[in-house]
C-alpha cells in the first residue's frame, strides 16, 4: 500500500490555521489562508514572503489603484538581530533594503543615527526585539519618499531569542503610513500598501502553546500576539526542526488568499500548479509534522512550553549567581525567551556543553529535551577558576550584527 501524503499536508495546514487563528478556506474569500509545508526550513518561508511581497507590490503598480498617483518601490526593513537570510534573500530577489537605499540615495541622511550613516539592519533594545521608534523613523524617511515597506518582525531571534511586539510596532507605524496616504485597511478585499512578514522559525510553534499554559494558570506569562488575529500581519513562517524536532529541515508557510501569487506554471506531469519555491514537495515533513500534532496534544504541548519557559528562568537566575565568583560575568535574558545569553567562556567548557557563540559571548536554548541537571552541571563548569580565559564585559551586549552569525532555519 502506498501513501500519498497530500492528505496529511492539509491535515497539518488546517492544524496551523487554527494555531495561527487564520481564516477557513470554505467559503473561499480573500481573507481565507493559504500555505504550504516547507521542503526547507524557515529560510524558504522568508524567501517565498518576499517573493510574494515584491510580486504584490508590482501587481499595485501595475494596477495603480492605490491612493497614490503611483507607488515607489518598496524598501525591505529587517533589525540587526534577524536572520542573515534575509539579506541573502533580499539580494536574489532584488528587493533594495533601507541601508542599500539609503546609501545610495539618500547618504549622510539616515533619522536614527548622529552621523546620519545608514545601519545595517534596524536597532533593536537588549534581549534582542527591534526598537518600535527606531522603525517608524525608517519607515516615516522612505514613506516620505512614495517607497512603502516590507517588514520583517521576528518571533525569537536566533541569537536572543528576542520577540518584535507587532502590536506596538503597528500602533506607531500606521499613523505614519496614513500620514504619507499609504492604504492601511486589511479586511475584506482591501489591498493595503505595506507587507508585514513574520520569521517566527522558532517562537510560533512555541508563543501559542505558552498563550495556551497562560490560559491554563500553568505559566504566569505569555508572548506577545503575532498571528492572523493581527489583521495587518501578511505572513508567518515556522521551522519544525526547531519546536518539534524534526530529524531535517522543514516548516510551515502560510499566509492569506488576497496575497497568494498565481502559478507561473502547470506542469502536466504532477497534475498540480506549481505555487511553491522550489516546485516540489517532501512528503516526509508534512509526515513527520501530522504524526507530531497528532501524538502530541496541544494541553501536553502547552505543558511543554510552560515547562520550558520556567526552566529558562530558572537558567537565568542560576547563572547569575556566577557573577559573584567571576565580577565581569554577564548574563542576559529576554521576557518570554527560550535563550539565555552569557560570557563566553574558555573552550574546553565551550565544546562540552555544545555551545553557540558570537564574538564574546555564547547561549543556550532550553528546548523540551534540557534538564535542570544539565544546567546545573553548567553552571557548576562556569563557577570554576579557570572558567574564562578572558574576562569579557558584555555592557554592550544588544549591540550585534546579523552578519556575524549562520544559524541554519
Amino acid at each position: 500500500m502506498l501513501l500519498h501524503t497530500r492528505e496529511l499536508e492539509q491535515e497539518v495546514l488546517e492544524y496551523f490555521r487554527q494555531l495561527w487563528h487564520a481564516e477557513l478556506r470554505e467559503p473561499l474569500t480573500q481573507e481565507s489562508f493559504w500555505g504550504y509545508v516547507l521542503a526547507m526550513g524557515s529560510t524558504e518561508g522568508n524567501m517565498y514572503a518576499l517573493w510574494s511581497a515584491r510580486e504584490y507590490f508590482r501587481a499595485k503598480q501595475l494596477a495603480g489603484k492605490t491612493r497614490r498617483k503611483a507607488l515607489s518601490v518598496p524598501v525591505l526593513y529587517y533589525s540587526q538581530e534577524s536572520h542573515y537570510s534575509l539579506e541573502k534573500c533580499a539580494s536574489i530577489l532584488g528587493i533594495t533594503t533601507f541601508q542599500e537605499m539609503g546609501d545610495k540615495d539618500y547618504p549622510g541622511q539616515c533619522p536614527i543615527t548622529a552621523d546620519g550613516s545608514w545601519p545595517h539592519g534596524v536597532p533593536v533594545d537588549q534581549h534582542g526585539a527591534v526598537n518600535p521608534e527606531s522603525l517608524t523613523a525608517l519607515v516615516d524617511f522612505f514613506a516620505a519618499h512614495g517607497h512603502p515597506p516590507i517588514m520583517v518582525l521576528n518571533v525569537g531571534t536566533t541569537f536572543q531569542g528576542g520577540f518584535d511586539d507587532a502590536q506596538i510596532v503597528w500602533q506607531q507605524l500606521s499613523p505614519i503610513l496614513e500620514q504619507h496616504n499609504f492604504n492601511v485597511q486589511t479586511t475584506g478585499d482591501s489591498r493595503p500598501d505595506f507587507w508585514i512578514h513574520i520569521d517566527g522559525a522558532l517562537g510560533a510553534a512555541y508563543l501559542p502553546y505558552l498563550e495556551m499554559a497562560h490560559q491554563k494558570k500553568i505559566s504566569e506569562v505569555k508572548g506577545p500576539q503575532f498571528d492572523f488575529r493581527l489583521p495587518f500581519v501578511s505572513s508567518i513562517v515556522m521551522s519544525s526542526h526547531k519546536w518539534y524536532g524534526a530529524p531535517f529541515a522543514s516548516g510551515v508557510y502560510m499566509t492569506k488568499e488576497k496575497y497568494r501569487m498565481q502559478p507561473a506554471t502547470l506542469p502536466e506531469y504532477i497534475h498540480s500548479p506549481d505555487t511553491t519555491l522550489g516546485g516540489t514537495r517532501n512528503g516526509m515533513s508534512a509526515l513527520f509534522l501530522w504524526y507530531m500534532v497528532n501524538t502530541v496534544s496541544q494541553p501536553m504541548q502547552s505543558e511543554i512550553a510552560a515547562q520550558c519557559e520556567q526552566l529558562a528562568a530558572y537558567a537565568y537566575e542560576r547563572l547569575t549567581t556566577i557573577n559573584a565568583i567571576h565580577p565581569l560575568f554577564r548574563v542576559e535574558r529576554g521576557p518570554q525567551s527560550l535563550v539565555v545569553v552569557f560570557t563566553r567562556p574558555e573552550k574546553e567548557i565551550f565544546k562540552k556543553f555544545h555551545l553557540s557563540g558570537r564574538g564574546g559571548l555564547a547561549h543556550i536554548v532550553v528546548m523540551p529535551h534540557v534538564t535542570r541537571l544539565a544546567i546545573d552541571s553548567l553552571v557548576e563548569a562556569l563557577q570554576q577558576n579557570d572558567a574564562f580565559a578572558e574576562q569579557v564585559n558584555l555592557s554592550t551586549m544588544p549591540v550585534v550584527n546579523i552578519q556575524e552569525h549562520n544559524h541554519g532555519m
